[in-house]
Parts: C-alpha cells; sequence; structure tokens
C-alpha cells in the first residue's frame, strides 16, 4: 500500500510541475515602459515609419507574440491629434493587421466605462498609450491613476501594455518602488543607446532612431526588469526604456523559471523516494 501511495505522491509531483508551467506561461503578459515622446518626433515616408514612429512600430511588434490572452486588438488610449496619427501609423505599418489583429480608440470619457467590470478591456490585446503632454493630443499619465489597478490585472493575465512618457503617475501607484523622473524636456541633445536587450527587442531600429528629440522620464530602482535604451545625463547612465516579456506590473517576470520548476520537482520526487527507502 505504501510503495503505491508513494508512486503515486510522485506522479502527483510532475503533474503539478506540468499544471504550474503551463498556467504560469498562460497568464504571463509583456509590457515596455518608455519615457521617450517618440510619437511626436517620427513620420512616415515611403510607405513606412521613421525615426519614433518606427520604434512604435517595433514596440507593438515585440509585444504581440507574447500577448496570451488570446485577443488581438490593439486599444489606443485616448489619443487625438498627432498622439493618435502617430499611434495608428505604427500599428497600420507594422506586420500585426497581417496577423489578424485590429486596432480601436477608447475616448477618455470611455474609460470609466472600458475599465470597469464587463468593460471592453477584457477585449484587449496590447493597450497603448501615448506620451502625455508632450506631444499635441496627449493624456496625462495622472487620468490613468484610477485604473492603474486594472491595467495591472490586464497585463498580469497576459495583455500586453505599451507607454510613452507621461509622466506615469499611474504607475507610482501601483508600485511606489519603481522611481518616476520627469526630467521636462532635461533629455534634449542626450542621445539614448540600445542595450543588448534592446536591440535584441527592436531588430532594425537605431540609437538615430530613438534620438530625434529630447525624452523626459528616466527609471530608477527597476530591478530585474530589462534595461532596453539608455541615455546619460548629469553625468549618469539614465534608464529610459524598460520592460518584461512577461508578468504583472506589480509581479514583472513573476513566471517561475523552469530551473525553478525542475529543482521544485525534484525535490518533491526527492522527499518521495527517501520515503520509499526508509519503507
Amino acid at each position: 500500500m505504501k510503495e503505491k501511495v508513494l508512486r503515486l505522491l510522485s506522479l502527483w509531483a510532475v503533474a503539478a510541475i506540468f499544471s504550474i508551467s503551463t498556467s504560469a506561461v498562460a497568464l504571463a503578459g509583456p509590457f515596455i515602459l518608455s519615457g521617450t515622446d517618440s510619437d511626436d518626433h517620427g513620420f512616415t515616408s515611403g510607405g513606412a515609419n521613421q525615426d519614433g514612429w518606427l520604434f512604435m512600430q517595433k514596440a507593438l511588434e515585440n509585444l504581440a507574440p507574447s500577448v496570451t490572452n488570446g485577443n488581438k486588438v490593439v486599444t489606443i488610449l485616448g489619443s487625438t491629434g498627432n498622439a493618435a496619427t502617430a499611434a495608428n501609423s505604427a500599428f497600420n505599418l507594422s506586420s500585426l493587421g497581417a496577423a489578424g489583429w485590429t486596432v480601436q480608440t477608447i475616448t477618455t470619457a470611455n474609460f470609466a466605462t472600458f475599465f470597469g467590470t464587463g468593460g471592453s478591456l477584457a477585449n484587449a490585446g496590447i493597450l497603448m498609450m501615448d506620451s502625455g503632454l508632450n506631444t499635441f493630443g496627449g493624456v496625462d499619465g495622472s487620468v490613468f491613476v484610477p485604473y492603474a489597478s486594472a491595467i495591472n490585472t490586464f497585463v498580469g493575465n497576459g495583455g500586453g501594455l505599451f507607454s510613452q512618457g507621461n509622466g506615469y503617475d499611474w504607475v507610482t501607484a501601483l508600485l511606489p518602488s519603481l522611481t518616476v523622473t520627469d526630467v521636462g524636456g532635461g533629455g534634449a541633445g542626450s542621445a539614448l543607446s540600445l542595450t543588448a536587450a534592446g536591440n535584441a527587442a527592436f531588430p532594425g531600429l537605431t540609437n538615430g532612431d530613438l534620438s530625434t528629440g529630447p525624452w523626459h522620464n528616466y527609471f530608477t530602482n527597476v530591478g530585474a526588469l530589462p534595461v532596453l535604451a539608455t541615455a546619460p545625463l548629469s553625468g549618469v547612465t539614465r534608464n529610459v526604456i524598460i520592460g518584461s516579456s512577461s508578468g504583472s506590473i506589480t509581479n514583472p517576470g513573476g513566471v517561475p523559471e523552469p530551473s525553478t520548476l525542475l529543482l521544485l520537482g525534484a525535490g518533491l520526487i526527492g522527499i518521495a523516494a527517501r520515503r520509499r527507502t526508509k519503507a
């Protein structure tokens, strides 16, 4: 009887590992937080996005394959004017349309309904925020504070998020340890440099594409979050673009590593084996 119980315990351990790994992967969502106002420093030429708008396109193309909630709708949050033109160009000239994605805009007047219980946030795949007051038609980051928890839950449940330098009041409401500094136009003349992680995330993007205008926010206390682009300011290298391919904002990279899962399984099976030996 003990032998049968121990065998079942070993099988349970393997099943538990599989369940944990598959459910966690299914729930992890990607996000990119940028201190730039690339929507204010780009254009199209010859049917292709240039400079900042190319970065926005690359960001969407980076996020889309990692969205795991089953939705293929890029939702532009409140943008009008130039901000809306840039966001739509980033989507329209990207590869997402060919992959079955669509785009929609939710006006600020409809935010409460969109983010509320039973709202259409449940149908979104990627949320797209502009650079706030740094571009014409942008939405100041303070507007998103009441919806910070809903945004975090959305990303944690597999949705994607791309935001630019809107002040990030909503991030501070979620994660006080992540410090966001607003430099105004202090990033003018301070060129951005893609890190190794940034080059991998945005293939074909150049430092010059990111450096056609000032940047406005940088991040400190980023923890284990990958830094995608940096820039010098006051003699210090600043983290201007960060991101994660999985996890909610309050738990970035929150999916257990495969090695951790293997160690967990080995431990459970080892316990069963020791009990079998003692028996």
